[in-house]
């Protein structure tokens, strides 16, 4: 007996995204003489695999969860029939019920240890998985905002029976708390803010960097899974608006995902030649130190960490009104909430470029930003 507590903490894939990202940054965090630590990813894939911490054992789901990840309509535009087969299985035995029972006899294949604690940490299938185990305790974490993209919304009888099993719900920030229960109506949650690895922020922001152009021009940044939630088409319409208004900048683009294709499309139709696609960075935080500006133009998120991570490499930020941001943004020096809507984040834009002395105040004051990480792992611990 080590007298450590036994967590499993249990997500569908580890691709480039925040649910990975904290993840990881969580279970480096634990500290290594109070618990021992395994992670079971139920279709085993992701660039975020490589960035697991040693001291976690990793285990793979079975074949049958091999589809977990993949919406349907990309499924069955592989034209793979044994992927479609995969996936249409899976769909069967979620719509009628049957995956409870699935969910039991898939874990013994899996799984040979008992569990003190077991994490679902992305909301919804892991909600499930979590919940028809035999983990002494069950946590579920919330790392979006329900009230404006409900991920089960067609499986909400089954993930409503899961939650009666779960023993808490963590959710990253006040809305996307307030959210999930009121959709759920469940009221057994907390919030506790995501974990910054903020070594990894400052080791990073410190490594030479000479891809952003120092000219007369001020340089903008994002940092994004090229997603539809993330709104970077919003973005890209309004820094051509603000451009063209008089405020000369570059755009760098940092990320990759299913939307590079129609974005770098979009740039070429709006003739941007300011815009520069960097691809994706395991180290995007000397790229985030040498801007003046980071925008978030998401449509929605649950506390978007790389909000603080901008902060702590010293650059404003720029954000639309979503869950989490005015628990981030707690001083009018740190940068700027807009409403969510392109009209706002247009003149969000055209605002900040044109507030240069405004940019550089907050620059010199961002020097002195620090995020409370002890605190924010107290609290998971308590809740653990």
């Amino acid at each position: 007996m080590t007298g450590k507590r036994r967590i499993l903490f249990v997500n569908d894939e580890m691709k480039m995204g925040g649910v990975a990202r904290v993840l990881n940054t969580l279970m480096r965090a634990l500290p290594e003489d109070l618990y021992d630590v395994d992670l079971l990813v139920l279709h085993k894939e992701g660039m975020l695999l490589d960035e697991i911490p040693a001291k976690v054992r990793v285990f793979e789901g079975s074949p049958f969860f091999r589809t977990v990840d993949e919406p349907l309509s990309a499924v069955m535009k592989s034209g793979k029939p044994g992927l479609i087969l995969s996936k249409l299985r899976l769909l069967f035995y979620m719509k009628t019920g049957l995956i409870k029972k699935k969910i039991v006899r898939e874990r013994m294949k899996i799984l040979k240890d008992h569990y003190d604690v077991e994490v679902a940490a992305k909301e919804g299938f892991c909600t499930i998985f979590t919940a028809y185990g035999d983990s002494a305790r069950k946590v579920n974490w919330v790392l979006t905002d329900y009230s404006v993209n409900n991920y089960s919304r067609n499986h909400m009888k089954l993930v409503k029976e899961a939650l009666q099993h779960i023993d808490l719900n963590i959710a990253d920030s006040d809305q996307a708390l307030k959210a999930y229960m009121s959709v759920f109506s469940i009221d057994n949650g907390v919030t506790v803010h995501n974990l910054m690895d903020t070594e990894k922020v400052t080791r990073g922001m410190m490594e030479e960097e000479d891809t952003i152009i120092h000219d007369s021009l001020l340089n903008v940044i994002t940092v994004a899974r090229f997603h539809p939630q993330k709104g970077l088409d919003r973005l890209l319409r309004a820094s051509k608006d603000a451009y063209i208004a008089g405020n000369p900048h570059h755009l760098y683009l940092v990320g990759g995902g299913e939307l590079d294709d129609e974005l770098h499309r979009l740039v070429d139709e709006l003739k941007m030649d300011h815009v520069h696609f960097l691809g994706y960075r395991s180290n995007p935080y000397a790229l985030i130190a040498h801007c003046d500006l980071f925008v978030l133009s998401s449509l929605y998120e649950g506390f978007a960490t790389v909000i603080n991570e901008s902060l702590i490499a010293g650059t404003p930020v720029l954000t639309t009104r979503v869950s989490g941001t005015e628990e981030q943004i707690t001083d009018p020096m740190y940068g700027w909430i807009v409403e969510n809507d392109q009209k706002s984040l247009t003149e969000g834009l055209k605002k900040a470029l044109s507030s240069i002395a405004d940019l550089e105040d907050m620059k010199r004051y961002l020097k002195h930003y620090e995020y409370d990480n002890d605190a924010v792992l107290q609290q998971f611990m308590k809740v653990l």
